[in-house]
């Protein structure tokens, strides 16, 4: 059995699970909070993307539910452009990014001939740009033998205009598969962005050098392993997803990244996303359907679960913040996925979750 095969088996058991589920129950230490909740280090630190989402101004109208409609589009990543008061929302399908706005009307703002499968998206607004995750999952309209599982390219975007800045061939940086994943961005510019193919988290720098930033083979494991990925102080938090388990990695010195002691399993961990005061939000798919959150007192050593919400069987992948409000995008990838659809559907939500 070939590496890409057993990864497409993977993903297709475990998305053929979700179709059946039924939502069930599926650095140094922070300094105190200000009044705002917000400890001054977590302010200083946080991904830039999302402190965006903090932003008051957005929150008197923002509806529960946007429905948008594009035949196949199958989004995987999803990040909010709050000036612009849209969510960006990628498509594993079609290899494309577009833009949602509030009434569910969607329209193509960046893509480019690189582009096979669009996966994780992250918003510099700082620098006026726009990191896009490019993988092969063989999915594709686009998809070619030569690039199946051995993909991961990273497109930077000019948020403004739509143009492409760069393009990194990431994979080229690691032997054996690749499919890059998610992408977080520290306060200096550097991003971070994981292979699920191959042990390695890279990193690039805000002049567009890319390098391996950490490759373990504590990352390895059969199908998708790590996924997504956060900023949070001094440190990384990064899920893997096959196991449900998370990794606190230093910024510093990366070799000595640990496993968060969480006791409650979380497989099918996909996206993080990481709320002001230092709470995590873990979404996870699979047979587990549910959105989880994490708080901790010891900056990541462990965490424990102080909430959780049930998404239902459509396949959430990841989400971001919009004034304080978890959204979380329904991709439906179990359709997509599954050898048995006869016809794609066209509609797809992102839908707010309060926990």
């Amino acid at each position: 059995m070939t590496r890409l095969y057993k990864h497409s088996v993977f993903f297709l058991l475990f998305a053929v699970t979700a179709t059946m589920a039924t939502g069930c129950d599926k650095s140094k230490d922070a300094s105190a909070p200000d009044k705002a909740g917000m400890s001054k280090e977590h302010a200083a630190t946080m991904d830039t993307s999302q402190a965006q989402g903090t932003m008051a101004h957005d929150t008197a109208m923002a509806p529960d539910v946007i429905s948008f409609n594009k035949a196949a589009l199958y989004p995987e990543g999803v990040d909010y452009d709050a000036k612009n008061n849209r969510f960006l929302v990628t498509s594993l399908h079609e290899g494309i990014v577009g833009e949602v706005k509030d009434d569910g009307s969607y329209n193509v703002v960046f893509q480019d001939p690189n582009m096979v499968s669009a996966i994780g998206i992250r918003i510099d607004a700082a620098r006026d740009r726009v990191l896009v995750c490019n993988s092969d999952p063989g999915a594709s309209i686009h998809t070619k033998p030569e690039n199946q599982g051995k993909l991961a390219g990273l497109a930077i975007f000019q948020l403004s205009t739509g143009t492409l800045v760069t393009y990194l061939d990431l994979g080229k940086l690691g032997e054996g598969g690749h499919f890059c994943n998610d992408i977080a961005v520290d306060a200096a510019g550097n991003a971070y962005v994981t292979d699920s193919f191959s042990p390695i988290i890279y990193k690039v720098d805000a002049q567009n050098n890319a390098s391996i930033f950490l490759k373990n083979d504590r990352f390895k494991g059969e199908g998708f392993n790590l996924n997504g990925i956060v900023v949070s102080g001094d440190n990384l938090i990064v899920a893997k997803y096959n196991e449900g388990v998370l990794f606190k990695v230093p910024l510093t010195d990366p070799e000595k990244f640990t496993q968060v002691n969480v006791t409650q399993s979380m497989a099918g961990a996909d996206g993080l996303v990481l709320t002001p005061d230092g709470q995590l939000l873990v979404i996870a798919n699979l047979e587990t359907n549910k959105v989880f959150k994490l708080t901790t007192a010891d900056n990541w050593v462990s965490a424990t679960v102080a909430g959780t919400a049930d998404t239902g069987p459509v396949f959430p992948t990841t989400g971001v913040l919009r004034g304080g409000q978890l959204y979380a995008l329904h991709a439906m990838l179990h359709i997509l996925f599954n050898p048995e659809t006869k016809e794609h559907i066209a509609q797809f939500e992102i839908r707010k979750y309060t926990l």
